[in-house]
């Protein structure tokens, strides 16, 4: 729910800038204000979407494209490989108790579905 708009735009970025062999400052300019927008409409700090902008900026400025990707591809390749390490980067299991219950914290913002993933994991147990 939080990153459908997010989702949405991407999709339009990629649209946007496609058919180009380069990725220019204008085209960098609008693409991360889209993103930007996306992201504090999704309720994330202002300080992180700043940080995130300029890391994602940095990184897409002046960039060839890869062979097998579009420039609007290739932004939303940066974007997303930002996107994760922000979020931790790294994959985490959850350590199960040997007695159960094992209690997990969902966190995340309204409407993000967490008691219906948390009753669908219940379930599937």
């Amino acid at each position: 729910m939080a990153f459908e708009g997010l989702s949405s735009r991407l999709q339009a970025i990629t649209r946007k800038l496609g058919g180009k062999a380069r990725i220019t400052e204008s085209d960098l300019k609008d693409v991360m204000r889209e993103v930007k927008l996306a992201l504090l409409e999704a309720d994330v700090n202002y300080k992180i979407v700043k940080d995130f902008i300029n890391t994602v900026q940095e990184k897409a400025l002046g960039q060839d494209v890869l062979k097998s990707l579009t420039p609007g591809q290739q932004v939303i390749k940066i974007v997303r490989d930002e996107m994760v390490e922000l979020l931790g980067g790294t994959l985490s299991k959850i350590n199960f108790t040997p007695n159960p219950p094992t209690i997990i914290m969902l966190v995340g913002l309204q409407g993000s579905r967490k008691n219906n993933n948390s009753r669908k994991t219940c379930k599937s147990s």
